[in-house]
């Protein structure tokens, strides 16, 4: 059993209940879904949201969450050569695209890679605005390198957000246990990597790794969630 919300794209064969998509992906069965506008289009210039692309996200109709569109430190996070801010034009998209009465609207807090002042000044410009709402996700800042930051900054989102569903993209599985009582839900596709020797020994090649990795990592995080529990004495 997972505790935490756990959104991913499990191999086909596989049911799951909480399903993390982008919008070229085919919906399948769930009981929530979030759906993501993606970024990889974002690693090439020009570094921006299409028009269509954005259309595109408008037009996508979800009984979940859609993530309003975003933009992580591109320069910082993946060394590209852009001239101008992760943060204010992910400010930009949040204003031409939120609206806070869209129940299925789910709002990024951004920063600059590993900063935490930036993410300071984010998340004030977004209370000052927008003031406490029901849900907010985190942006890449899980992804970085150094783990205690990420955490830092999820304990920070915590304290500025005391009552909201906060979900972590992208959390790393390093993470998770510091983790585990900051957030209501979290999403991964480094499933796809093998637990055991998983150095150099590259992502599953096929449908019975797929399926293999996949119900391995829903073990660990069973395994972490329990664990968690004990020391605290909660009854699983």
């Amino acid at each position: 059993m997972v505790f935490q919300r756990f959104y991913t794209y499990p191999p086909v064969e596989c049911e799951w209940k909480w399903i993390l998509r982008n919008i070229k992906q085919k919906a399948i069965p769930h009981s929530h879904e979030i759906v993501d506008i993606g970024i990889y289009d974002l690693l090439n210039p020009p570094y921006k949201h299409s028009n269509d692309k954005l259309q595109k996200w408008v037009e996508v109709e979800t009984n979940g969450w859609k993530v309003v569109p975003d933009c992580p430190d591109l320069k910082g996070e993946f060394g590209k050569p852009i001239d101008f801010s992760n943060t204010d034009y992910s400010w930009e998209l949040l204003t031409e695209y939120y609206n806070p009465s869209d129940e299925s609207h789910l709002p990024v807090l951004q920063s600059e890679y590993e900063n935490i002042k930036s993410f300071k000044e984010y998340i004030k410009q977004f209370k000052d605005n927008y003031g406490m709402v029901d849900k907010v996700a985190i942006g890449s800042i899980c992804k970085a390198d150094n783990h205690d930051i990420g955490v830092k900054m999820l304990k920070i989102a915590r304290r500025e957000f005391p009552n909201t569903w906060i979900h972590a993209f992208g959390l790393r599985f390093q993470q998770f246990k510091k983790a585990y009582q900051l957030i209501d839900s979290f999403d991964s596709t480094s499933w796809t990597f093998p637990r055991v020797g998983g150095q150099g020994k590259g992502s599953c090649k096929n449908k019975s790794e797929r399926i293999e990795y996949f119900f391995d990592y829903i073990q660990r995080i069973n395994e972490v969630t329990f664990s968690i529990n004990n020391e605290q004495g909660v009854l699983v």
